[in-house]
C-alpha cells in the first residue's frame, strides 16, 4: 500500500489522504482550509472511490472539485451525506459573494451528489482489492473512521473524540495495522467537558443577571446543536439564526445517529428559529443569539455583533476552533474584527470556552495506545511532533503534502 496527502498532512484543514493498493486507488476527504481565499488541496488525482469522514468544510470543501473531470463513487453515512448537501452549495454561494475564484461550479455540486452511496457503520464494502468498513468517530453524529483491509489493515480516523456529547458518544479504539489519525490538539489537554459547561452556564447567567446579551457564534453542523442542549433549561430567551436551524432539521430527520432524539427535540422546544428578516430584526431582543459563522467570517452572527458592538454589559462566547486568518482568531488573539471591510474592536467581553469536539493531546494518546498499531500516522495538526515523546517505541510517520510513502 502507498500513502499520498493531497493536503492536511502538516496543517489543520484541507484534509485529503490518497491511499493506493495494488491496482485499487481511494481518497479519504478533500476539504478546504477556510481562510479568505479559501485554500485548496493539491489538485485531484485519479481514484476508485472516494470516502468522507464528516461533513466539515475542512474535509468536505473541496470534494465536487473531484466531479469535474471524473465520478468515483462517494461513500459516507447518511447522516454526513444529508448535511453536506446545503453545505457545499453554501460554500460556493459564499465563495461567488465574496469574490474569490471558484474551484468548482453546481453542475460539480450535482455530479458529486448524484454519485453519493450510503454507508452503515460496520457494514463492510468491497472497491478493487480493498475492503472499507465505517466505525463511529465521535466527532459529530455521522462522522466516521474508515478501516481499509488487504492483507494489512489502514485506518483513518479523520476528526476524532473520545468523550461522550449531548450529541453523541465518543469513539471507540478499533485494532488496525496502520493508524492515520488527526492531531489537531497535540500538546494541549481540553479542560474537562463537565467543568467547561458549569463555567459556560455561570458566564451565562453572570452577562444577562447583569443586563447584558450573550452572542455565540457557532459552526452549523454539530456546535450548534450543543450549545442549544447545553443552555436550553436555563430560562431565557434563546434565539437560534443561520445555517444551523437547517442542519438540525437534518438531524431530527436522519434517524440513528444522535444519543437521544428525544431530548434533542425537548431542546429544541425551549429556544426561537430566527428566518426571514421581520425575526433577526426582533432577534436582538433575545438574551442569548446563536448563529452562524462559527468562525465569524460571515452569516447572520457579524450583524448582531454590530448592533452590541458599544455594548461593555453584553458578551462574545466564543466555543470552537478558530483557524488562522480568520475573523474569530483576530477576535481572539487581537480583541478586532473585520465587518463589512471596517475593522471594529468591540466592546463587549470576549470569552473562549473549549467545547472542541476533537480529542486532546492526552486523549489522543490513550486512544492510540488503545489500539496499539505497528506504525502511527500523524496529521491534520501544526503541532504533531508534541506527541512524539508519548509516543517513544512506536514506529511513527510525520507525513507532508504531495509525497508519497509505502506502508
Amino acid at each position: 500500500m502507498k500513502l499520498k496527502f493531497l493536503g492536511g498532512a502538516e496543517e489543520v484543514g484541507r484534509l485529503g489522504v490518497k491511499i493506493t493498493d495494488k491496482d485499487t486507488s481511494v481518497i479519504v476527504d478533500y476539504g478546504v482550509i477556510p481562510e479568505k481565499p479559501p485554500q485548496y488541496p493539491l489538485p485531484p488525482e485519479p481514484v476508485d472511490a472516494m470516502f468522507i469522514t464528516h461533513s466539515h468544510l475542512d474535509h468536505i470543501g473541496a470534494v465536487p472539485v473531484y466531479y469535474h473531470k471524473g465520478e468515483p463513487d462517494l461513500y459516507a453515512t447518511q447522516m454526513t451525506l444529508n448535511t453536506m448537501k446545503p453545505l457545499l452549495r453554501d460554500a460556493l454561494k459564499v465563495t461567488n459573494i465574496e469574490g474569490y475564484p471558484a474551484m468548482f461550479n453546481e453542475d460539480d455540486i450535482n455530479s458529486a451528489l448524484a454519485n453519493m452511496r450510503p454507508a452503515r457503520y460496520f457494514e463492510s464494502i468491497e472497491v478493487g482489492n480493498m475492503v472499507a468498513t465505517p466505525y463511529p468517530a465521535g466527532h459529530i453524529p455521522g462522522s466516521t473512521m474508515w478501516k481499509f483491509e488487504d492483507g494489512i489493515s489502514v485506518t483513518v480516523t479523520g476528526d476524532v473524540n473520545t468523550i461522550d456529547t449531548y450529541l453523541i458518544n465518543g469513539a471507540k479504539p478499533i485494532k488496525t495495522d496502520v493508524l492515520i489519525i488527526e492531531s489537531t490538539y497535540a500538546g494541549k489537554n481540553h479542560e474537562s467537558r463537565e467543568d467547561v459547561r458549569k463555567r459556560f452556564r455561570d458566564s451565562v447567567k453572570e452577562v444577562i443577571d447583569s443586563g447584558g446579551k450573550v452572542i455565540m457564534p457557532a459552526f452549523a453542523v454539530g456546535r450548534t446543536q450543543e450549545l442549544i442542549m447545553t443552555i436550553a433549561d436555563m430560562g431565557y430567551d434563546v434565539a437560534v439564526d443561520g445555517m444551523g436551524n437547517d442542519i438540525s432539521t437534518i438531524y431530527l430527520n436522519t434517524p440513528g445517529f444522535l444519543r437521544s432524539k428525544k431530548e434533542f427535540l425537548r431542546a429544541l422546544s425551549k429556544v426561537r428559529i430566527i428566518k426571514g428578516r421581520n425575526m433577526r430584526e426582533n432577534a436582538i431582543r433575545s438574551d442569548i443569539i446563536i448563529s452562524t459563522s462559527g468562525m465569524l467570517d460571515g452569516g447572520p452572527v457579524l450583524g448582531y455583533i454590530q448592533k452590541l458592538l458599544e455594548d461593555e454589559k453584553s458578551a462574545i462566547f466564543v466555543t470552537g476552533y478558530q483557524v488562522e486568518g480568520t475573523n474569530g482568531r483576530s477576535l481572539l488573539e487581537t480583541g478586532t474584527l473585520t465587518i463589512a471591510g471596517v475593522t471594529v474592536k468591540p466592546k463587549m467581553r470576549v470569552e473562549f470556552f473549549d467545547m472542541s469536539a476533537h480529542a486532546g493531546h492526552d486523549e489522543l494518546v490513550n486512544f492510540i495506545k488503545a489500539i496499539d498499531p505497528k506504525k502511527i500516522v500523524l496529521c491534520h495538526g501544526d503541532h504533531r511532533e508534541n506527541l512524539l515523546p508519548d509516543l517513544e517505541g512506536y514506529d511513527v510517520l510525520l507525513p507532508y503534502n504531495g509525497k508519497e510513502y509505502e506502508i
